[in-house]
């Protein structure tokens, strides 16, 4: 009879209070040697307060932790992680984008490095093994901004990798926790993620994969464990759950992934666009009736993800108008002020960068798009406004006052719907809307934009996720290499038939 190998890692009874709320509730967690384990729930349900104990960076009020069979005593020192076999991946990477690859790999490595001389030449070389050792195509003297996405996460993740096979004191391969690694990779880049962590695996590292993305879990997960309002759920065999178990369980209740869309009525439209060229776009026309939510969607580099960017003057158009609310834009010269004047939203896909401030209040978030030109400011109305805003589309927050880089991703993505909506749009552009986002959350998001569509309000939204378009889209356009190849209405609008399109090859290219 074969012995259970011993666990890499065991939690028991972790507990975490923040201010009278339960963050954590005797939760228990098992990841076994060379496992991909998903770590799923809705934002709030206890995902990240886990991981900040394992990193040192929270103390529980209780619990217990053991790796490879020893114990462990919490709270973890912050930064030494490492040499209990411990290492994090985070969705921003943590890597000095001016930096080169090289300084990258070797940033913080404190415990292998001479402090006062460092050997570049020997360095270089140990990185260039290690990369072909993990088969990437990485080069040590490149600049890290110059890398694609999947280049750098994949230099974070084989650099956290390596720091912790390096540094355990007794030889074990270790666990590495990837938190939201994929939110902002297409998904080509994403199967060459999970290929790389399966190598990983294979060397008996084992990894805690948490993610929003319930078909990511299940492709590349062993087993689940699902959080909900701080108290672990269950532990699910991944292969032997179906989509609809998980969500279930995250949510705690059926969530309806039928089509939620009926055929909008003919009308004129409310906005129309014409010859429009950008970097990847050539010559591209198409209207949105009021009420309508058109979605755009292809394959990485198709072009589809440039059009908001240029309707709403993010970026220049090399050509091209748009008529909105009777007068007619030239893109070319299109500023972002000047779409705000003319009835135009642009939600963007990095909300952390592009759509709100960190460091701002909510209420300083919110009232950015209304004082923008104002003499006077009142505070009180406009924190009251906020506090109003925060009720209407759910915001989670403690109060007006709290800095906008302390709330869930989910919440974040909600304050800047609300900040933009507030202004009663004629044209909402939507770039990835739920990315990085729980199905609780995607669920209000998807409500809103079904209320802005019962008054009239034109959507554009573009995205890779072509179920989501399959729930909310009214029709699709489907574009390759610049050009509009297929175009999707009504009934047609399904996620096979998206991904269908997306692949073949259009005839003119055939």
């Amino acid at each position: 009879m074969t012995e259970e190998p011993t666990p890499r890692l065991v939690l028991w009874g972790l507990t975490k209070t923040f201010g009278g709320v339960r963050a954590l509730d005797r939760a228990d967690f098992t990841i076994a040697p060379g496992e991909v384990h998903g770590l799923l729930g809705t934002n709030g349900s206890g995902k990240s307060t886990l991981i900040k104990v394992l990193s040192g960076f929270h103390a529980p009020d209780t619990g217990a932790l053991e790796i490879d069979g020893r114990a462990v005593a919490l709270p973890m020192p912050l930064g030494r992680s490492e040499l209990h076999g411990l290492a994090f991946v985070h969705q921003n990477l943590g890597l000095l984008p001016e930096a080169t690859v090289l300084e990258n790999l070797i940033a913080g490595d404190h415990e292998r490095l001479n402090a006062w001389w460092i050997n570049w030449r020997a360095e270089a070389e140990r990185a260039r093994r290690l990369f072909a050792d993990h088969h990437l195509d990485l080069s040590p003297s490149d600049t890290v901004a110059d890398l694609s996405p999947v280049k750098r996460a994949q230099l974070a993740i084989v650099r956290a990798a390596d720091r912790v096979q390096e540094h355990r004191s007794h030889g074990t391969p270790g666990t590495l926790v990837l938190d939201e690694p994929t939110p902002f990779l297409p998904q080509e880049d994403v199967r060459e993620l999970f290929v790389m962590i399966r190598r990983l695996t294979a060397r008996g590292v084992s990894i805690i994969f948490v993610s929003h993305d319930i078909d990511e879990v299940r492709e590349v997960t062993d087993r689940s464990t699902v959080l909900r309002d701080g108290k672990v759920i269950g532990t699910f065999d991944t292969a032997k759950s179906s989509r609809e178990d998980l969500v279930e369980a995250i949510v705690g209740r059926t969530v309806a992934v039928d089509r939620r869309v009926a055929d909008v009525p003919s009308a004129a439209p409310a906005v129309a666009l014409r010859g429009l060229q950008g970097d990847v776009l050539q010559d591209v026309s198409f209207s949105v009736r009021p009420g309508e939510i058109l979605g755009l969607t292809g394959l990485i580099g198709a072009g589809h993800d440039e059009v908001s960017m240029l309707i709403a003057g993010a970026r220049s158009a090399l050509a091209g108008q748009v008529d909105i609310g009777g007068q007619t834009h030239d893109l070319c010269r299109m500023k972002p002020a000047d779409s705000i004047a003319a009835g135009i939203a642009l939600i963007p896909a990095d909300r952390q960068r592009a759509g709100i401030a960190l460091d701002l209040s909510l209420t300083e978030n919110a009232m950015l798009p209304r004082i923008h030109g104002s003499l006077f400011i009142n505070h009180r109305r406009n924190r009251d406004s906020t506090a109003d805003l925060m009720r209407d589309f759910r915001v989670k927050a403690t109060s007006p006052d709290q800095p906008a880089a302390e709330l869930s991703g989910g919440n974040q993505q909600k304050l800047v719907l609300g900040k933009w909506l507030q202004l009663n749009p004629r044209l909402v552009l939507l770039d990835e809307p739920t990315q990085g986002i729980d199905v609780g959350a995607r669920e209000e998001i998807y409500d809103h934009l079904l209320s802005l569509c019962a008054s009239g309000t034109a959507v554009i939204c573009a995205t890779s996720e072509f179920e989501q378009l399959e729930i909310i889209a009214h029709r699709v356009l489907v574009f390759d290499r610049g050009r509009i190849k297929a175009e999707l209405k009504g009934a047609e609008v399904t996620k096979a038939s998206i991904a269908t399109a997306c692949y073949e090859t259009a005839e003119e290219h055939a």
